[in-house]
């Protein structure tokens, strides 16, 4: 049986290095693709920056202000799970892509413990 933890960021706050890669779901599409973005950076219970998510032509008509996304990124033996809404999404002079800073995050093991 798998373990399943919600936890709250509104204290602990998230640990994510910047870089760390994220496979996403965003609203809208549909069609099975490998969806990826780097963490940029973040503001505690704030916002999160990533890059523009790719594929670009895929991705690019979807990112816009209350779309949805679900983002997974592994921590150690932990894949980490947070679905949030965009704030807004910026092609000039850099692209990044504005997240909500999540309520909650969802952890579970990659090998359970036996």
């Amino acid at each position: 049986m798998t373990a399943y933890k919600a936890l709250s960021t509104e204290k602990m706050g998230l640990n994510i290095t910047p870089g760390t890669i994220f496979k996403m779901k965003i609203e809208g599409i549909d069609i099975p693709i490998k969806i990826q973005a780097s963490l940029v950076g973040m503001v505690k219970n704030e916002y999160i920056l990533i890059t523009h998510p790719t594929p670009f032509a895929t991705t690019k008509p979807k990112l816009y202000a209350g779309n949805g996304i679900i983002a997974q990124y592994q921590d150690g033996s932990d894949i980490c799970v947070f679905g949030v809404k965009i704030m807004d999404a910026i092609m000039k002079p850099i692209r990044v892509v504005v997240l909500e800073y999540p309520d909650k995050i969802i952890r579970r093991k990659i090998r359970p413990e036996t």
